[in-house]
């Protein structure tokens, strides 16, 4: 059964026969409700279940840096939405069931200011130590004031995930992730924020850390 919150003109929610009413971000949608749900599935419904699985798990335990990162590119839909839709078209490679996520073309972020054009790290006792060139600093939008973020993902089991949005600067050309080394290995990606907060880069694969 259908309930309309402020009368008939109003947002709704609920089930009129086959048609299912719900709101999302201030607007109301109808949909079909199908007839029965089959169990069997094409191998491209089961390729294409797999892909989303993969980028869905991608995401996950990311949301709080996902909100910050691609906030200026989800309009209309959640940063979560975004995310999962732009990773499945850009970073799920191979053929069902071997389907993978290639880290080299994970998208966590989606700006003008532009990544280093080398990146690289090396365990210490500390931690992981970054380096990265610093000559573009001044080019474009980029700024030697731009924040450094990074993040951790594991791609094998998908459940360890850790980030930090940092105070390190651009024209710093270094900094010492202080993080608990994961048992399993881990992909590493860096992202570059202006100090004002309004701007930031693609995503930047830096390795995997094992």
């Amino acid at each position: 059964m259908a309930r309309l919150k402020q009368g008939i003109n109003g947002p709704g929610q609920g089930r009129v026969g086959n048609v299912i009413m719900y709101e999302m971000y201030g607007k109301t949608y109808l949909r079909s409700r199908p007839n029965r749900y089959k169990d069997k599935k094409s191998e491209k419904q089961l390729a294409q279940r797999q892909r989303l699985t993969l980028a869905q798990n991608l995401v996950r335990y990311l949301n709080h840096l996902i909100r910050i990162t691609m906030k200026d590119i989800s309009t209309g839909r959640s940063t979560y939405h975004t995310a999962v839709s732009m990773n499945l078209k850009e970073a799920i490679e191979g053929n069902y069931p071997d389907q993978f996520i290639n880290p080299e073309k994970v998208v966590l972020s989606k700006g003008d200011l532009t990544t280093p054009e080398t990146v690289s790290f090396k365990k210490t006792d500390e931690g992981i130590l970054v380096e990265w060139s610093a000559e573009n600093k001044r080019v474009g939008s980029n700024h030697p004031s731009d924040n450094l973020i990074w993040c951790m993902k594991d791609l094998e089991l998908l459940v360890h995930g850790d980030y930090q949005i940092t105070t390190i600067k651009r024209h710093q050309g270094k900094a010492l992730l202080l993080t608990p080394i994961s048992r399993e290995p881990v992909e590493l990606w860096i992202m570059f924020r202006s100090a004002d907060e309004t701007m930031i880069s693609d995503t930047k694969w830096v390795g995997t850390i094992d």
